[in-house]
């Protein structure tokens, strides 16, 4: 998991998001109700005052609905002799209907099904068979209203209501029909309404989309309607409010109202700042505030978790990191404003960190007494060492034989190389464990520092890995070292050179292993046939090297590469959790005496 997703704050923050979570859906789904109530009374005001505004025009055309039902239902009977007086009898008939001044009929008539307008106001008559008026009306006989953009009788757009006329036997005999001039209409809208109230177009229109009237004319109520809209789909659903744009561009909201289901349909235009269009509009959809509501009831979570908990969590954490990190000088700890149990857990941690700090200056002052202790007890070590040997080198003048001589110079160069590593030993920088690289270059160097004389120089060329010994491994190899040199200063040959070169390495092979290498230059093999004997005749050199090696559990090789004598010694590093603990397999007196006593 990314860092970031897997604190504290975060955590908490997804609990709680999960926990309002069902608030959220729950006020969504009020939302959701609320914005349905909202969209109903909005639908309905406008609908409402659609109707309103659309009242003298429906008033007039239920007039002239009501007229051509009339006209249809009293014909059969005027003109059931089906002579000219019948005739004259129906063009009266219509003349009374236009001149009795109810509603706005400027003309009435009636055609037959063979398209004869038998009779019509002021003697009218005309042929309308073949035109598609009547052909729709025969198609589908029934109530019907009908646009002429130019009438015939009044020379000018008119609303044509017709009703089927059925005779006495039941069968189609024609139609009666009335006129209504579209100017009429606009005019008698216009008056029953002022101007702030009235919308910008009211416009009729049937159930195949086909424009009936127009308060603005029929020529303008294209520019009126909505763009991209299909009317007759509102048409299906008996009505719909909505807010669209015109082709002029101007933005308006628009009320489809069913008059007569299935036949008549209204359509209102009114100014988009009418209404409160928002819901129509779909500006502000129900499940935003929901969400509004719950990403703010998390910043509120999550500002109180941080006030209270996190920033001193925080606190707390960073103090730790610091202490952990070795840092020991710290500010007080600020827990001020924290919950009880965070100031707890704050007085804990003050309280064990003193008491780490204490102890850890009584651990550092009780090892510094031991370091001052141990490296006192080997001071005196060497310092003996060295008053044996001054012993010796007494001793050394007095004697008698040669002999004698060199087995007490032998011992002292033994004693005086064992106070060189008890001197460097603890010089190095570690106490429970000795750095290679500092011991073995030091030991080595004072030994040829010692063994060189007139005429005999050595040349020291070290190449030490940093490995880090425990102390019963450093000893026995600074031993072995010891004894490795005595045979190099012995032996080496200069060839003529300022100096002998003396090489020493010591380096990890891998598995936990380390190769120890000691070498120095020999005579060309021209001038002697076999290896170099090790230091001594009695081959006590070669017994202190074994020993010292079983010691570290070795492996030693040794013999002439070249014009070398190589000395090496391949041993297990041991884990530096062992330091002294660790018990050999043998200590270094009780081989090294066992090996002296199998030579004696």
């Amino acid at each position: 998991m990314p860092r970031r997703f897997a604190g504290l704050g975060f955590r908490l923050m997804a609990v709680m998001g999960v926990a309002l979570l069902p608030l959220a859906i729950l006020s969504y789904v009020q939302g959701l109700q609320t914005a349905k109530l909202a969209e109903a009374r909005v639908t309905n005001v406008i609908k409402g005052e659609t109707l309103i505004a659309a009242n003298p025009l429906i008033a007039e055309i239920v007039k002239a609905q009501a007229k051509s039902a009339t006209l249809a239902a009293v014909l059969p009977t005027v003109l059931e002799d089906g002579d000219e007086a019948g005739i004259a009898s129906c063009r009266r008939l219509m003349d009374n209907v236009v001149q009795a001044n109810i509603g706005l009929v400027t003309f009435a008539g009636y055609v037959n099904t063979d398209g004869q307008m038998l009779c019509g106001a002021r003697n009218e008559t005309r042929d309308l068979s073949g035109t598609e008026a009547m052909a729709q009306l025969m198609t589908d006989p029934g109530p019907k209203i009908a646009v002429n953009p130019y009438g015939p009788v009044s020379k000018t757009s008119v609303l044509i209501v017709s009703h089927p006329v059925v005779g006495a036997a039941g069968a189609l005999s024609g139609f009666a029909f009335v006129s209504l001039p579209h100017t009429a209409l606009d005019q008698a809208t216009r008056a029953t309404k002022g101007e702030d109230a009235q919308p910008l177009a009211l416009m009729t229109f049937d159930a195949q989309g086909s424009l009936l009237t127009s308060s603005i004319g029929m020529d303008d109520a294209g520019q009126s309607l909505p763009v991209g809209r299909d009317l007759t789909s509102y048409f299906k659903t008996g009505g719909k409010s909505f807010v669209a744009e015109t082709p002029s561009g101007e933005r308006r909201a628009f009320a489809v109202v069913p008059l007569q289901v299935g036949t008549l349909y209204l359509v209102g235009s009114w100014p988009a700042n009418r209404l409160d269009n928002t819901i129509l509009e779909g500006a502000f959809p129900a499940f935003v505030f929901p969400m509004l509501m719950w990403a703010a009831s998390l910043l509120v979570a999550w500002l109180a978790s941080e006030s209270q908990v996190l920033r001193h969590v925080r606190l707390l954490r960073d103090r730790i990191t610091a202490f952990a990190a070795g840092e020991r000088q710290l500010p007080d700890l600020d827990m001020k404003g924290a919950a009880l149990e965070l100031r707890l857990v704050g007085l804990a941690y003050e309280r064990m960190t003193e008491a780490v700090v204490r102890n850890e200056a009584d651990l550092e002052n009780t090892i510094h007494q031991k370091e001052v202790l141990l490296r006192e007890v080997h001071h005196r070590v060497k310092n003996n060492l060295q008053l044996i040997a001054s012993i010796l080198n007494m001793q050394l003048r007095s004697a008698r034989t040669s002999e004698a001589k060199d087995a007490m110079r032998t011992v002292q160069d033994r004693v005086i190389s064992l106070a060189t590593v008890h001197r460097e030993l603890y010089q190095t920088s570690g106490l429970t464990d000795v750095r290679a690289d500092e011991l073995l270059p030091r030991v080595a160097g004072d030994l040829l520092r010692i063994g060189s004389a007139p005429g005999r120089r050595f040349d020291l060329d070290a190449s030490v890995d940093d490995i880090r010994l425990t102390p019963d491994q450093a000893v026995p190899l600074a031993l072995f070292l010891t004894e490795g040199m005595a045979n190099v200063i012995k032996h080496s040959w200069n060839s003529g050179a300022a100096s002998s070169r003396v090489g020493l390495s010591l380096h990890r092979i891998g598995g936990g292993m380390a190769r120890f290498s000691l070498g120095n230059s020999l005579m060309p093999i021209a001038a002697t046939a076999d290896d170099p004997p090790m230091q001594g005749s009695d081959g006590f050199g070669s017994q202190l090297l074994t020993a010292f090696s079983q010691q570290l559990n070795g492996k030693v090789t040794r013999g002439r590469r070249g014009d070398e004598y190589i000395l090496e010694m391949d041993f297990p590093l041991r884990p530096l959790t062992e330091a002294e603990e660790r018990a050999a397999p043998q200590s270094a007196d009780a081989t090294a005496g066992g090996r002296l006593e199998e030579g004696s």
